[in-house]
């Protein structure tokens, strides 16, 4: 029996773009650092097929996909430094490259996601007596790209 290949939740980053071009730079905000994750969602479109020999029983679903979608999520304690910026995207009409990379070797299956999203929720909230949190949800803009680690 071979073991999985497994990586800690700190080796999920999200990175998000520079906006520089000709070639844009993706790094790491710390306002992110506890919970990170990414969802792909599809819609279909359903359809009913009956069954011709038996018209009175239920016909089967039968599925196209439609759309495909995708959500990231970030939280964690209140990197203060940061706040200005993603305010600034918050409200603003824009999109920015984020890239959710998988930050293993390229032989365990690393490698990113990578897309234009926009950011759709922002959250920053706090308990007395403790540190301050923050929640953020973006949403894509576009085609979801998957690019493997260079060896």
């Amino acid at each position: 029996m071979a073991a999985i290949k497994v990586m800690n939740g700190e080796q999920l980053l999200v990175q998000i773009g520079d906006g520089a071009t000709p070639t844009e730079g993706f790094a790491h905000d710390c306002l992110i650092n506890t919970e990170r994750g990414i969802q792909f969602t599809s819609t279909t479109n359903d359809t009913v097929v009956p069954d011709c020999e038996s018209p009175e029983l239920p016909g089967w679903f039968q599925r196209n996909k439609d759309g495909l979608s995708a959500t990231i999520t970030g939280a964690g304690k209140v990197h203060t430094t940061s706040l200005e910026n993603w305010w600034t995207w918050y409200a603003g009409d824009a999109t920015k490259n984020v890239r959710v990379r998988i930050n293993v070797p390229a032989a365990d299956g690393g490698g990113y996601w990578q897309g234009a999203f926009h950011l759709t929720e922002f959250q920053v909230s706090g308990t007395r007596k403790e540190h301050a949190d923050v929640s953020v949800t973006l949403m894509n803009d576009g085609t979801i790209t998957w690019t493997d680690a260079t060896p």
